[in-house]
């Protein structure tokens, strides 16, 4: 699954991009207020639905307003290879994740904290794990790196768009994990130009997230810190050598880069011609 661009966005395009996702924000808070009379931070759910919301809007806007440029194909495409290791590299990030939350002294907005929102309710748990996991890819992946990708080389795309997902989660001890997060899922997009495996890290990281946070991992490494830092760097081993894997299976599809006007005026006539 991917969505087709003809003529991409440039980065302040893509800034445009999350300016709308804001101002729905700031819309869906505005009347949230209007009819409770407090602030949404007091209704997690409330600000869930908010912010799925928002990216779903901003997802058809794209797709409608703009189809002269974005057309989704709805295209299954994923190994086993691809699966396994999609699978395993996203459980891994999470325990590197939750070190460097640990490690870091950042500071935390608790009504705005993935724990307060992913374990208030089954419908919390719905929302946050699989719907918004399968909206941001869509979003940040499918669309704005995909567009960044028409204009600009790999790398950019890449840190553009993750830059972008970490913005989108305001509580500054989700950044830095959003910020990874984005990088893992914008590599394989990269090497796959496929949305599918993008899902599976997305939703795999959001699930063992929530376990993660019920089995109180934080207190796992102040009782036992050897054993835990262990872990952590046999993760990290994982997500090398998971990155040479990946390299290896998709050995042979040709990066993606768009560096100079010429290869933007090619793949322009190869989509205008498919």
């Amino acid at each position: 699954m991917y969505v087709k661009t003809l003529n991409g966005l440039s980065l302040n395009g893509a800034w445009q991009m999350q300016l709308r996702l804001y101002v729905s924000w700031i819309i869906g808070s505005a009347t949230a207020f209007l009819f409770t009379g407090n602030s949404l931070l007091a209704y997690p759910s409330l600000l869930l639905t908010v912010h799925l919301v928002s990216v779903i809007a901003v997802v058809l806007y794209a797709l409608s307003r703009q189809k002269d440029n974005f057309r989704l194909i709805p295209k299954i495409n994923i190994s086993l290879e691809t699966f396994l290791l999609a699978f395993s590299m996203a459980l891994a990030l999470v325990v590197v994740k939750d070190a460097v939350d640990f490690i870091l002294p950042l500071p935390q907005w608790q009504e705005l904290s993935f724990t307060s929102v992913n374990t208030s309710s089954f419908y919390t748990i719905i929302v946050t794990v699989l719907l918004g996991a399968i909206m941001e890819e869509m979003l940040f992946r499918g669309i704005i790196m995909e567009a960044l990708l028409h204009r600009y080389s790999g790398g950019i795309a890449l840190l553009q768009s993750s830059l972008l997902y970490m913005l989108a989660h305001p509580d500054p001890s989700q950044m830095p994990g959003a910020f990874l997060l984005g990088l893992l899922c914008g590599f394989f997009y990269l090497r796959l130009r496929d949305l599918c495996s993008c899902f599976l890290i997305h939703l795999t990281n959001n699930a063992a997230t929530a376990i993660l946070i019920t089995g109180g991992s934080l207190q796992f490494a102040i009782t036992d810190p050897a054993t835990y830092y262990t872990i952590v760097g046999c993760c990290v081993l994982v997500l090398v050598a998971g990155y040479f894997l990946l390299k290896r299976f998709t050995f042979h599809v040709k990066p993606h880069s768009y560096l100079s006007k010429e290869n933007i005026r090619a793949k322009s006539v190869l989509f205008s011609e498919q």
